[in-house]
């Protein structure tokens, strides 16, 4: 795995998500996802060690194109938040995109190929994503995706209470 990502002339965006799948993750790539730092108030997504997903690299997944890293996916507890209890006919995701890519409009072709993905794994079931509160960009995404509000999740983490948005896709929507 490269440091960046290879936009502009060697590799367009278009040719970037026209080729962009979804695979198993790889210990290279959790080191890499590790590694990854947002900015400002989005900055409480930074891991600081790789060995939380290490651990549980089976519900890992990688969005990539070639060798570039667009972003990750994980499923079932691994993407459920302090609180959140398991639901049948629900599975829990989460998602993160390369910080170099997150606020330039790529979020919705990110998550429809993640979402077109687990559609096609896991048929006929509803997806949940717990999203904190206070981030709007986010949580526009997912309703843009076709998730609905399912209610609020105050999470205690550290020494702290985080309040979320607990969002589903429901199954009578309509293709993204």
């Amino acid at each position: 795995m490269g440091g960046g990502l290879v936009l502009g002339s060697v590799m367009g965006v278009e040719v970037l998500w026209r080729e962009a799948r979804v695979r198993p993750m790889t210990v290279d790539e959790a080191v890499d996802v590790a590694n990854w730092r947002y900015g400002g108030d989005w900055s409480v997504y930074d891991l600081s060690t790789p060995q939380p997903v290490l651990d549980n690299l089976s519900s890992y997944y990688t969005v990539a194109s070639g060798d570039d890293l667009i972003g990750f996916c994980c499923i079932g507890i691994e993407a459920r938040v302090a609180g959140m209890k398991a639901a049948p006919a629900i599975l829990d995701v989460g998602m993160g995109m390369n910080p170099q890519l997150v606020g330039r409009g790529n979020g919705a072709r990110f998550g429809e190929i993640v979402l077109q993905y687990l559609d096609g794994c896991h048929p006929g079931i509803i997806l949940r994503a717990a999203v904190q509160a206070w981030n709007e960009r986010s949580l526009r995404l997912t309703r843009r995706l076709g998730f609905e509000d399912a209610g609020e999740l105050i999470a205690v983490q550290g020494d702290r209470s985080v309040s979320y948005r607990v969002v589903q896709r429901p199954l009578h929507r309509d293709k993204i």
